[in-house]
C-alpha cells in the first residue's frame, strides 16, 4: 500500500527557512550562511560539501558540485530555490553518505542540474548520474527541476528512489530515473526523454511502484523496467516511444490511465534470467497458447484502470499467466507476423473488466472467460476499420477503440458481449 511506500516526510515538502543554512552559489564567490556546510575552490573545482544533518537552501549558479558526506544516521534536506549547478564528468549533486536525503523544489522556483563530458570513477564507484546517491533519495516540492546529461543517467539512487511531488524534466543518454532497490512515485509531473530506460530498477528484488502523478516517457529501450515487480495503482502514464513499454518479472496494474507505444512488447512479464522475449511461446489458437514451460514467477494482472497499448511486438506478453479482473484494456497488436495482441505461456483469463484488441492473426490467442464473462473472436479479413464499438446485451457501450493499423481479427472479452454487440466501420 501507499503507506508502506512513502513516509510522512517524503510527502511533506515544508521547511523552516529561519533555521536553515543558506548557500548562495556563485562559483569561487559562493557563500555559506549557517552551520553544517563548507565551500572550497581548489584547482578550479568549486565544491559545496554538506557535513551535518539539517536543512540547506541553495540558490544562484555554480560550475561545480554539491556533495553530501555526513554520518550514516543523518537526514539532510536540500532545498533548491532558483539553483543552477553544472558539473563536468561527475554528478552535480552527489550523496556520498547519509541516512536519507530529501531534495525539495521550492515553490515557484526553476532549478537546473546538468553534467557535461564523460562520467569518471571516484575510486569506489562510477558516479554516473546528474544526481547520484549512494543512499536513499527523495524528491518533493512544487517547483521545477530540469536535469540533462549526454553521457549518463538522470537520477540514480543505489538504495530507494522516491519521487513524491514536483515538476521534473529529464533528458539523459542513460536511464531517466534509476533506483537499485526501488523507484517509488507518489505524484508530480515527470517528463523523461531517455536513450535507455525511462524508469529502471536493476536489483533482482528491485521494484517500481507508481501511485499517482503525470508521467510522460520517450525511451530508446524500456519505458518502465524492473528486475522484479512493477505495480501501478494510479496516475497518468504516457509512453510515447519505447522498445518494451512496461516490463517486470511481474506487472500489477490496479488503476490509472496508461498509454503505451512500443516497437516491441507493450506489457511484458519475464524472469530476468530468461530475458524479455517470450521465446517459449508457440503459436496458439483462441483461448490457449503453446505447451512450453511456464515461468511461475512471471505474470501480468490487471484489476483496474484504463490501458491503451499500441505495439509492434506483442501487445501483452507474459511468460506466465495473464489475468484481467477489472478495468478496460485496449490493444492494437502488431501489423507484422510472428507476434500477437495477447501472448501468454500460462493461462489467460478474464473475470471482470473489458478487453478490446486487434490482431494480425498469425499467433492468435484470446482470454478464457470466467464468472459470467464472454470472449468473442471475429475474423474480419484485413480490415482497416477506423472505429470498433463494443456494447453489452443491454446496449450499453463498454468501450470504443479507434485503430491506427490494419488488422485481421477483433478480440473482445467482457460481460454480455456477443458477435452482434460488436460493430466496426
Amino acid at each position: 500500500s501507499a503507506s508502506d511506500m512513502f513516509t510522512k516526510r517524503d510527502l511533506d515538502s515544508g521547511y523552516d527557512e529561519s533555521k536553515a543554512t543558506k548557500i548562495k552559489l556563485s562559483d569561487s564567490k559562493t557563500t555559506v550562511s549557517g552551520d553544517g556546510a563548507k565551500f572550497s575552490s581548489e584547482n578550479g573545482v568549486n565544491t559545496v560539501t554538506i557535513t551535518k544533518e539539517g536543512t540547506y537552501i541553495l540558490s544562484g549558479k555554480l560550475n561545480g558540485q554539491v556533495v553530501v558526506n555526513t554520518d550514516k544516521t543523518a537526514k539532510v534536506q536540500i532545498v533548491l530555490k532558483g539553483a543552477t549547478v553544472s558539473s563536468k564528468s561527475t554528478a552535480a549533486i552527489y550523496v556520498k553518505q547519509a541516512d536519507k536525503v530529501f531534495l525539495t523544489l521550492a515553490p515557484n522556483s526553476e532549478n537546473t542540474l546538468t553534467e557535461t563530458g564523460e562520467f569518471a570513477s571516484d575510486n569506489s564507484s562510477t558516479v554516473d548520474g546528474v544526481i547520484f546517491s549512494k543512499d536513499d533519495l527523495s524528491i518533493n516540492g512544487t517547483g521545477l527541476l530540469k536535469i540533462s546529461t549526454e553521457s549518463g543517467h538522470g537520477v540514480v539512487s543505489k538504495d530507494d528512489l522516491v519521487i513524491a511531488s514536483g515538476t521534473i524534466e529529464i533528458k539523459s543518454s542513460g536511464h531517466g530515473l534509476q533506483g537499485k532497490d526501488s523507484v517509488r512515485i507518489a505524484g508530480g509531473t515527470i517528463t523523461i526523454n531517455s536513450s535507455n530506460d525511462g524508469i529502471h530498477s536493476e536489483n533482482k528484488l528491485g521494484f517500481v511502484y507508481i501511485k499517482g502523478g503525470t508521467i510522460k516517457i520517450t525511451a530508446a529501450d524500456d519505458g518502465i523496467h524492473s528486475g522484479n515487480n512493477v505495480t501501478i495503482d494510479g496516475g497518468t502514464i504516457t509512453v510515447t516511444e519505447s522498445s518494451e513499454g512496461i516490463e517486470g518479472q511481474s506487472v500489477d496494474i490496479n488503476g490509472g490511465k496508461i498509454d503505451v507505444t512500443s516497437s516491441d512488447d507493450g506489457l511484458n512479464a519475464a524472469s530476468p534470467s530468461t530475458g524479455n522475449d517470450n521465446t517459449n511461446q508457440g503459436p496458439g489458437g483462441p483461448g490457449g497458447g503453446g505447451d512450453m514451460s511456464v515461468d511461475e514467477n512471471a505474470y501480468i494482472k490487471i484489476t483496474g484502470g484504463e490501458i491503451h497499448i499500441s505495439a509492434e511486438g506483442d501487445g501483452v506478453d507474459s511468460n506466465g499467466n495473464f489475468d484481467v479482473t477489472g478495468g478496460i484494456v485496449y490493444v492494437e497488436g502488431p501489423s507484422r507476423g510472428g507476434n500477437a495482441a495477447l501472448d501468454f505461456t500460462g493461462t489467460g483469463t478474464i473475470s471482470g473488466g473489458v478487453v478490446i484488441a486487434t490482431d494480425n492473426g498469425s499467433m492468435l490467442q484470446s482470454l478464457t472467460a470466467q464468472s459470467g464473462m464472454n470472449t468473442v473472436v471475429l475474423n474480419v479479413s484485413s480490415s482497416s476499420a477506423s472505429e470498433i464499438v463494443v456494447k453489452n446485451s443491454s446496449g450499453k457501450v463498454l468501450g470504443t477503440l479507434k485503430p491506427s493499423k490494419s488488422f485481421n481479427n477483433i478480440i473482445v472479452s467482457g460481460a454480455g458481449v456477443s458477435e452482434s454487440t460488436i460493430s466496426y466501420n
